[in-house]
């Protein structure tokens, strides 16, 4: 395993003030984590929600990697879905919740657009958000995740095994030596047994407790409910934007061989495999969905993060690419009217300045224009 933990000074980190809280109403939920600044002014937004349990401080090394070049296009926000690391919590996993979420923090940070990623759980979130709120959404990067019912892989149920016997003990009754040592005796999964130990916080009380609502999230995934962490419910409908699903060849979370289906189904765009959808070589690793923690697997998908981003995040559906935009120019509606002689006009399709509704360029320039 790798990792690049120095590679954090090439960046300009802020972690988000405040702790998790409880909240009585979905409506009241914070998310939180850390915002990395690109390497440019005025650069469009990302938000990022990383794996159900996995700290966001996993996740900087990758972003921040020079060699990576994700900073040279976007302002990366890494940010913890509700109920894991300094969000807020509440009961509710229900996928409209999830979205709102991301919205309700957009609004709050004023960005108005933004290209929404995620990491199996967290694409699910980066996903709902695309499909309730598309008008808020440049493009959609989903890793190693497909809406679907993952509620009988191997990998989520032995994750939810994980959750049962951790819900066995009280942490607050046990030192943290003991707790290391129940991990190590339980866990059997060393990535896992990582998370869970990075998860461990110290209470002003002196006790221990968990940076993720055990409970809540035990709840959850013990029952075969619709707001599952690992169900993609169909009253999510559909998300029309543009779209990138990359996953690890030997995926345990994806199957190649069907997975990718619910990808096209849900996503309208998409435009198949080797375009849109792509599995990523690599050793049949049972640890491969931690994409993050092999060198030459992490750059890989860096690199489709940064096509994407470069290339097709943002872009007019009508469009090709990027290159496209300013040169290509669609037709209207061809054979519209009777009268032969008609003269059809085409068009530029529109692209607006990516913070439009919290910054006064448009107003500026309609000045400079009278």
């Amino acid at each position: 395993m790798y990792r690049f933990r120095q590679l954090w000074k090439f960046s300009t980190l802020q972690f988000h003030k405040g702790v998790g809280e409880h909240q009585n109403v979905s409506q009241n939920v914070v998310l939180r984590g850390v915002t990395l600044k690109g390497r440019y002014n005025d650069l469009p937004n990302m938000l990022f929600f990383p794996e159900a349990c996995d700290p966001v401080e996993n996740w900087i090394p990758f972003f921040s990697d020079p060699s990576n070049k994700i900073l040279d296009y976007r302002n990366v926000h890494i940010l913890s879905p509700r109920n894991f690391g300094t969000s807020d919590r509440h009961y509710s996993f229900d996928v409209e919740d999830l979205a709102n979420d991301v919205v309700r923090y957009m609004y709050y940070n004023k960005i108005t657009m933004a290209t929404l990623a995620g990491h199996g759980f967290g694409a699910k979130v980066a996903l709902a958000a695309g499909c309730y709120h598309p008008e808020r959404t440049t493009g959609v990067f989903c890793i190693d995740y497909s809406p679907m019912d993952q509620r009988f892989h191997e990998a989520f149920t032995e994750f939810r095994g994980f959750i049962k016997k951790l819900s066995g003990i009280n942490t607050k009754e046990m030192t943290k030596s003991q707790i290391e040592s129940f991990l190590k005796e339980n866990i059997e999964c060393v990535k896992w047994r990582s998370i869970f130990s990075d998860n461990l916080v110290k209470l002003p009380s002196g006790q221990w407790d968990w940076k993720f609502a055990l409970k809540f999230l035990n709840d959850n995934i013990s029952f075969n409910k619709a707001d599952s962490l690992a169900f993609w419910p169909v009253k999510a409908g559909l998300y029309t934007g543009r779209a990138h699903f990359a996953f690890p060849e030997f995926s345990r979370w994806v199957h190649l061989g069907t997975n990718t289906l619910p990808m096209l189904k849900v996503c309208p765009q998409v435009r198949g495999f080797g375009h849109d959808v792509h599995s990523v070589q690599g050793d049949n690793n049972t640890l491969n969905h931690w994409i993050y923690e092999f060198k030459d697997q992490s750059f890989v998908f860096a690199s489709r993060f940064t096509k994407f981003l470069s290339m097709y995040d943002g872009v007019h559906l009508l469009l090709k690419d990027r290159t496209e935009v300013g040169k290509e120019f669609v037709p209207s509606i061809i054979y519209s009217k009777k009268d032969p002689n008609h003269v059809y006009s085409d068009y530029s399709p529109a692209h607006y300045y990516h913070n439009w509704r919290f910054n006064n360029v448009y107003k500026n320039l309609d000045n400079q224009n009278k």
